[in-house]
């Protein structure tokens, strides 16, 4: 059994982080208004789905107590990686502040999976489904033509640069989620309309591969770090100063994972910084636009990376528009659901949590719901229609482009 060769040392220096765990359950609730903030936690009522309970169960493993049972396994691929409870537990538990980023909740996590992985005691289909995927296409999604990565170009009105057969200034790196699903592929297009607008000397890559960070964290620690490798060198290889991507994902993975392997030359951007920056710059006119909009915080982008400003300088530069936040808002924001492979093995967990959301957003008087993700956008456009809501959702760069003021 798996607690016959289970062993502490398996967990490294992140073992000791275990025995910090107080088991006082604040990591799933808010400590300003005390709702619960764990999506998990909330749908299943137990705490074993929790920061906590992961944290237990790791333990537990590690010490050789338990085996990787289905039911174990259930909990540790729920969690959809949002990152609260490392929010929570950091804000309230004094001495979290004196560990190292790292030794949080969701390395623990994705140690805990590449574990299960290592072992081959990973019996998920659809996550087994999305790794092979990844090895075989470059993607996640089971797309066997490379050239279905970019289709989406065809419906542009402008020619684009290729690179590296062109050479460009800035790489738009468009990630996986927004090249080959159709529900948020509109956005794409419309970020590049905007660089367009902007005279931004852009490119795409030619032959782009997903980020790597969905194979981390399902567990794949060997094939994150092929594909972290392989990127790097083709990124550092470019003349470009400066890699922008529109899917926090892939800017989280960029900035914060990639790092631990090797070196990007080219300073990373998110589409949201770089268009603030080419907003205050001039080099974006702005009309007016008359809406009432709220703001939906990505967890890869806001609680991860810390990027909470440059969203709501982009929205409040908009004349006429009004924004309107949730309740839940920057650290303490709501998941939709879609993340840590939540989407592929759990819709029906993903669509209660994006539901939620969506009602949290009406709340506001908004018509419409903004994110700067698209797997927070596919969440919310999927639940729409099981909600009813006249909300509507849409992607900041499809805001933007609707306020250019054309010559």
């Amino acid at each position: 059994m798996y607690s016959d060769y289970c062993k502490v040392e398996e967990l490294g220096q992140y073992y000791n982080h275990l025995t910090f765990c107080l088991g006082c359950m604040l990591c799933t609730r808010l400590e300003e208004t005390h709702l619960i903030n764990c999506p998990m936690y909330e749908y299943r009522k137990f705490k074993a789905y929790s920061g906590m309970g992961i944290l237990r169960i790791a333990k537990a493993v590690a010490e050789g107590l338990i085996d990787i049972s289905q039911g174990v396994m259930d909990i540790v691929y729920y969690c959809t990686e949002c990152g609260s409870c490392v929010a929570q537990c950091k804000k309230r538990i004094g001495y979290v502040h004196l560990v190292n980023e790292y030794f949080d909740h969701l390395t623990i996590l994705e140690e805990l999976r590449a574990m299960i992985v290592e072992r081959g005691l990973l019996r998920i289909p659809a996550h087994k489904n999305s790794l092979e995927s990844l090895v075989r296409y470059g993607n996640p999604f089971g797309v066997a033509k490379k050239e279905e990565r970019l289709k989406w170009v065809r419906d542009l009105e402008f020619k684009v640069k290729f690179v590296p057969k062109e050479k460009a200034s800035v790489l738009l790196y468009v990630g996986s989620m927004y090249a080959l699903e159709p529900l948020v592929c509109d956005t794409i297009k419309s970020v590049t309309r905007v660089l367009k607008a902007a005279n931004v000397d852009f490119g795409l890559l030619e032959e782009e591969i997903d980020d790597g960070l969905y194979a981390l964290q399902l567990g794949e620690k060997a094939l994150f770090e092929e594909i972290t490798r392989r990127n790097i060198k083709t990124f550092n290889e470019l003349s470009a100063e400066t890699i922008v991507t529109p899917d926090p994902h892939s800017y989280n993975a960029f900035k914060r994972y990639y790092p631990r392997i090797g070196r990007i030359d080219a300073e990373v951007l998110h589409i949201t910084e770089f268009v603030k920056d080419l907003i205050e710059e001039g080099k974006l006119k702005l009309t007016n636009v008359q809406e009432v909009v709220t703001y939906h915080d990505p967890c890869n982008l806001g609680r991860r990376c810390d990027v909470y400003d440059a969203p709501r300088a982009v929205i409040n530069a908009i004349n006429g528009l009004k924004l309107r936040e949730m309740e839940r808002i920057k650290e303490n924001a709501w998941c939709c659901g879609a993340g840590g492979g939540v989407m592929a093995a759990y819709p029906s967990f993903m669509a209660w949590a994006s539901s939620k959301r969506i009602k949290e957003a009406e709340l506001t008087g908004a018509s419409t719901l903004i994110t700067a993700c698209p797997w927070c956008e596919y969440a919310f456009k999927t639940a729409l229609e099981a909600t009813k809501s006249p909300i509507n959702v849409q992607n900041i760069m499809e805001l933007i482009e609707r306020s250019i003021k054309r010559s």
